[in-house]
């Protein structure tokens, strides 16, 4: 009889059901043979002959004393063994269960075919496009688009600056003649040299005009714009925002990049 652990010397108890399944197993070990039982407690192998009676009682899960010798028991219904070992992990303290998998994103909204207006502002990069109709304008709107940026457009610039103080533009496109003779009449353009720095640092203002010196940076500065693009050299503006939007990253990007780290605007 074994009701000790030679090792730790600590109760072993097992009930009816896995007395049986130990007395089983003896019963068919071949001459000489021994079975080897892990002990619950201090998990050092303990050995039984088959001459040995394992009469003790308890609580303890059958495969932890049973070790690696255990084999599939063919009395068992079919799919028993697997709920065996499943058993088996669940009450060993020191198996861990495999880490659970990551949730598939939802993609309920893929049924509808269109996102909502909401995904669209909050995820897509927006450009204001202030320009005359006309091949000039469709140039710029190209140019910006290939950049995944969403052109919007307004009927004035009253309704562009009451929309700018509840949407954050990621780029502001002004013609200097849009709103009448010249810059210095612009509305938009007043806005935009007072717009407080929280707003005015996150957008990339680009002023288009015949009286402008492409990529001047001097000039671009001194109207308080990002770019300035004469408008004989729109038919390039592609090129021209791929230099000066890899400027404008290098410059103000670390930048940027700290203050949203942060929490600051």
């Amino acid at each position: 009889m074994i009701s000790q652990c030679p090792h730790c010397q600590k109760d072993i108890k097992l009930n009816e059901a896995q007395q049986a399944k130990i007395d089983k197993a003896l019963a068919a070990l071949a001459k000489g043979k021994t079975l080897k039982i892990g002990c619950p407690h201090c998990k050092e192998p303990i050995e039984l002959s088959p001459d040995e009676k394992s009469d003790v009682g308890g609580g303890a899960v059958m495969e932890n004393l049973l070790g690696t010798e255990q084999e599939n028991d063919d009395s068992l219904p079919p799919g028993g063994n697997e709920l065996l070992e499943k058993a088996k992990a669940e009450n060993n303290p020191d198996v861990k269960p495999p880490p659970e998998a990551p949730h598939p994103p939802d993609v309920s909204w893929l049924a509808s075919g269109e996102l909502s207006e909401k995904a669209v502002v909050s995820d897509i990069p927006m450009a204001l496009i202030l320009m005359k109709e006309g091949a000039m304008r469709d140039q710029v709107v190209k140019a910006f688009e290939g950049r995944n940026y969403m052109p919007v457009f307004m009927n004035s610039a009253e309704e562009a600056i009451e929309e700018m103080r509840f949407t954050d533009y990621a780029a502001v496109i002004l013609q200097s003649n849009y709103e009448g003779a010249n810059l210095e009449s612009s509305l938009l353009h007043e806005h935009m040299s007072e717009l407080g720095m929280n707003k005015r640092r996150y957008m990339f203002y680009v002023l288009v005009g015949a009286e402008f010196r492409t990529l001047y940076d001097l000039e671009a500065l001194a109207r308080s714009a990002n770019l300035v693009v004469n408008e004989k050299d729109v038919k390039h503006i592609d090129v021209i925002l791929t230099k000066a939007l890899r400027t404008y990253d290098e410059l103000f990007g670390p930048y940027l990049k700290a203050l949203k780290e942060h929490g600051k605007r």
